[in-house]
């Protein structure tokens, strides 16, 4: 697929009013979400509404956003209920993506639920649990040979003029966005109406990092909060396209060459789709990117899970990259929000 994403631009205000505090998870929202049901009863799992956890890190106070804590163990869950509605909702009998596998996984479930067909391409390499569980769901599982991009292909060319099939992208489809627009207005919710001053989050294709910026961005548009967040966007090495432009200053992305399996597989990503609003958001909030190596990220994640916090290593490269992030840049009496965007389930280590 070539060109820019698709964007949706026309969104309700975001009405503190219209918030339904009786409703499990993240459709609390639905008044703030155009989606069309055509009367069908809505595809939800009760995802969202994940908690905000209090912690001591690297000499600051964090809390995490534990969007591990989903039906699927992912935070793909937002983005692909809300995705999945949509989708439905314009008479498609069938869906297909391409992914590492959190997000292939997350649409197999919401597509199930539906009564939907779902096919889904993903690396040969993918970490076996990961293609265990988009097999359970039922759907067909598509095994490519070669790197991540070979998947995509795949998939393009599955779904290209097809009228009953959908390429339900993470990466390129609007309304995944959309959802993920709601972590930001939980984390509102959750802080009592304010507003962090540093939001942390793994960045592969970016999706959690740019709807959560979003999100904020929507709640300043309606009038809720006059504040934004600044974005650390945390890449892993030797996947950093994101992070050499910043540093660099260049005004566009060079693909990273797939040059070996990373633990961190869930951001493994050569060049993320929307690396232009990604860019233009971190540089807007005065945000930073930063780049963690495959040691550091190891140690961090072996480290949450001695504090009961078991993740997948991407959700690790936020600890990571706290760690190593210089005193001067985050202020001891800031406010940090870091996104945990995995279960540890989805890639245990080997003992």
């Amino acid at each position: 697929m070539t060109g820019a994403p698709l964007e949706f631009t026309d969104m309700p205000l975001f009405d503190p009013a219209s918030i339904e505090p009786t409703m499990a998870g993240m459709w609390r929202y639905a008044a703030m979400l155009p989606v069309i049901h055509n009367g069908a009863r809505r595809v939800t799992l009760g995802e969202g509404w994940t908690p905000l956890i209090a912690e001591q890190w690297a000499g600051r106070n964090v809390f995490w956003k534990f969007d591990a804590l989903m039906p699927t163990g992912s935070y793909k869950d937002r983005g692909v209920s809300v995705m999945v509605n949509w989708l439905r909702g314009l008479g498609y009998e069938a869906l297909a993506d391409d992914t590492s596998g959190n997000a292939g996984a997350s649409l197999a479930c919401y597509a199930g639920r539906a009564g939907l067909r779902s096919v889904i391409f993903v690396p040969a390499s993918a970490p076996e649990p990961k293609k265990a569980q988009i097999m359970v769901y039922g759907a067909e599982l598509v095994e490519v040979p070669g790197p991540r991009s070979e998947a995509t292909r795949a998939v393009e060319v599955a779904t290209n003029n097809s009228r009953e099939m959908a390429y339900a992208s993470h990466a390129w489809h609007p309304a995944f966005l959309l959802g993920q627009m709601t972590v930001a207005w939980e984390i509102w919710e959750q802080l009592g109406g304010a507003v962090p001053d540093w939001l942390v989050a793994p960045a592969g294709h970016g999706g959690t990092l740019l709807g959560a910026w979003r999100g904020f961005q929507h709640l300043r548009v309606s009038g809720v909060t006059n504040r934004l967040p600044r974005l650390l966007a945390v890449q892993a090495e030797p996947y950093t396209p994101l992070y050499d432009a910043f540093v660099s200053g260049a005004s566009a992305v060079e693909p990273t060459p797939h040059v070996q399996t990373i633990s961190a597989d869930g951001i493994a990503i050569s060049y993320p789709v929307r690396w232009r609003a990604l860019l233009d958001a971190i540089r807007f909030s005065r945000g930073v990117a930063m780049a963690v190596s495959e040691r550091e990220v190891v140690a961090a994640h072996a480290e949450l899970a001695t504090r009961g916090v078991f993740v997948e290593p991407t959700s690790a490269t936020v600890a990571a990259a706290l760690q190593k992030a210089p005193k001067e840049l985050i202020q001891p009496d800031e406010l940090v929000v870091g996104i945990l965007t995995g279960h540890g389930l989805k890639k245990p280590p080997k003992l």
